[in-house]
């Protein structure tokens, strides 16, 4: 059962973050059409420093999640040390200094599989926006030599 249960959160947390990054990429597309003149190295910073922080909230988000389930499970006295380890899982740390009963381990396992899907879901977004960036820059760069 927990093994489902894990699996569950994954779902949900896999909807929530590909919410995210679809909003996400709305939003760069909708700024892009508004603004498809050239950017500011200013403007540029700001977009990639935004895109940035919606992706990491998003999984803050996320691990915020895994740590409500484990209060829920009683396998923790209160939300911040919860909180602690579900980052620590989602980022694969592992320190070890916090270690879940041998019965719900298994949902340890199964948030850093999840983390390791999402981080880099988020370097591939990131990626994406400072490749379409690169390319914008690089096609006006190439317009104006000709």
């Amino acid at each position: 059962m927990d093994f489902i249960i894990g699996c569950g959160m994954i779902v949900v947390c896999t909807a929530i973050q590909c919410v995210v990054v679809s909003g996400l990429l709305r939003v760069l597309y909708g700024f892009k059409e508004k603004h498809p003149t050239h950017s500011s190295t200013i403007v540029v910073s700001a977009i990639l420093i935004a895109v940035l922080l919606v992706l990491l909230a998003g999984n803050l988000f996320q691990a915020g999640l895994w740590s409500g389930l484990f209060l829920a499970f009683g396998e923790f006295s209160d939300l911040k040390t919860a909180y602690y380890h579900s980052l620590v899982n989602f980022t694969t740390l592992g320190y070890g200094d916090l270690v879940m009963s041998a019965d719900l381990r298994i949902y340890g396992a199964l948030e850093a599989a999840k983390g390791v899907l999402m981080l880099g879901l988020t370097t591939s977004v990131l990626f994406s926006a400072i490749s379409a960036i690169m390319r914008r820059r690089w096609t006006r760069l190439y317009e104006k030599r000709e």
